[in-house]
């Protein structure tokens, strides 16, 4: 799996092809977002022990951030197998929602670096960096899992279902924050746990 990782962060088409073609990889695919999550929640939680966050909103904002993990990939998976599988399909796509999870679950790898978030004066940049290497690197995973020979028409289906996957994201963020609440001092430091604001 770490080399699968490994591999995935460091664009090797032949490894997202790997994971394409192996079906038993979804259940490396769920560790890899759940990891990718639990780094985010660490950076966030040793921000937030930093910040006098409390421990009642140390706890929501660790178990809120892990099933929101989870459920923001799978949403965004559902939009891309929508998008890249049927509007933008070419006559060489072939996939499934199974193959397309797989390949973008390892394409998260370069989440690890949120767990850096805390550090003083440059933790905000780790996030961003991770939010850009991920992105490039699910750009690459669409083009592998979708069969496109065209890098542009993977920017495409990634743009285009990011916009789509948009509003499910807001829906998910609105549960967020009624389950935690939605004032005080101990909601925003669960809130910055998780990554709401």
């Amino acid at each position: 799996m770490i080399q699968r990782m490994m591999g995935a962060a460091m664009f090797n088409a032949d490894t997202y092809e790997e994971i394409e073609a192996d079906p038993g990889a979804i259940g490396q695919a769920i560790l890899v977002v759940i990891l990718v999550t639990l780094c985010g929640m660490v950076g966030g939680l040793i921000g937030g022990l930093l910040g006098g966050a409390g421990l009642m909103a140390i706890v929501l904002g660790l178990v809120a951030g892990l099933v929101f993990g989870i459920l923001r990939w799978a949403i965004w998976v559902s939009v891309i197998s929508l998008v890249g599988g049927m509007m933008l399909r070419t006559s060489n796509t072939q996939t499934s929602w199974a193959e397309i999870g797989r390949v973008v679950g390892f394409a998260y790898t370069p989440g690890v670096l949120s767990v850096f978030a805390f550090v003083p004066f440059i933790g905000n940049l780790f996030p961003i960096v991770a939010f850009v290497w991920t992105a490039a690197a699910v750009t690459l995973a669409v083009r592998q899992a979708l069969d496109f020979e065209s890098t542009g028409r993977a920017i495409a289906v990634v743009l285009i279902s990011a916009v789509i996957a948009f509003i499910p994201w807001l829906i998910v963020k609105g549960v967020e924050w009624a389950l935690l609440g939605g004032g005080g001092e101990a909601t925003s430091g669960a809130l910055s746990l998780i990554g709401l604001v």
